[in-house]
């Protein structure tokens, strides 16, 4: 089945953009390069919703750029809730038309076999045509310059072979490439530790970035790749407070071995 939908012509963005989050810009050669797609990859409970959500909400706020956020795990009222209670209010920003919110929880919950009137299809690749359209609505709604997508987990992993996988994660990062917008595109963690199998996201996006739980509860974030970038891509501690996500910067994580 093909996912090609009608493009947006690509903006021209300055060739660095601001993260909104402390410390983080300092190991990205002063913040992610603009009209790229970057993965933020964890294990559950290490904040790359939260860490998304400032990098939209920094844009919308104070950096005069609109924002879009693809939720596919969390309702919009719970999103809403969540990030006000860290001090991110989305809903004054929705108000001033400066942030949109794209519901994409239906995606994930398309059953295996699903059908299209009375036409028998595969379940899998109507959620990514799905998931590729609602992109493409939250793009056309607001011209924002910075777009969140959380997360695509659930629908990549219905694809058990990498054969498969693949092409389908390469259609989303194209039409993400294609907006000329800067991209922050959410995935789970499958395995841990130095051999874990690499996924084909972290190929096919232009960054990388890695978010770890070590075992006594402490954080550590690591930048694997950013094309185009000097990077700092040792692990750093970062830590989640009341307003949201901090990287310590110029701090080592030592004598941490990551749980498994």
């Amino acid at each position: 089945m093909s996912t090609k939908t009608e493009r947006v012509s690509p903006q021209i963005p300055s060739s660095r953009i601001k993260t909104g989050i402390p410390g983080l810009d300092v190991l990205l050669d002063s913040g992610f390069p603009s009209g790229k797609v970057v993965l933020i990859l964890g294990e559950p409970g290490t904040g790359k919703t939260i860490l998304c959500s400032q990098f939209l909400h920094w844009g919308a706020s104070l950096g005069d750029e609109k924002g879009v956020y693809v939720g596919m795990n969390e309702p919009k009222p719970r999103f809403m809730t969540e990030m006000n209670a860290l001090g991110m209010d989305f809903a004054k920003l929705e108000k001033d038309n400066r942030f949109a919110y794209v519901d994409a929880t239906e995606v994930r919950r398309i059953p295996e076999q699903a059908k299209v009137g009375r036409i028998p299809v595969g379940g899998r690749e109507l959620g990514l045509v799905n998931l590729i359209d609602l992109v493409q609505e939250g793009i056309d709604k607001l011209s924002p310059r910075r777009v969140v997508v959380d997360s695509i987990s659930d629908l990549v992993f219905r694809f058990p072979n990498i054969e498969e996988r693949r092409p389908a994660v390469l259609d989303i990062v194209e039409v993400l490439q294609s907006t000329g917008t800067t991209c922050l595109l959410t995935s789970e963690l499958p395995t841990t530790g130095v051999d874990r199998i690499l996924q084909p996201e972290e190929y096919l996006a232009e960054g990388v970035i890695l978010l770890r739980m070590l075992k006594d509860g402490a954080r550590s974030l690591q930048v694997l790749k950013m094309r185009g970038s000097k990077v700092d891509s040792i692990p750093r501690p970062y830590v989640i407070k009341d307003n949201g996500l901090e990287v310590y910067a110029t701090e080592e994580v030592y004598g941490q071995s990551a749980g498994k």
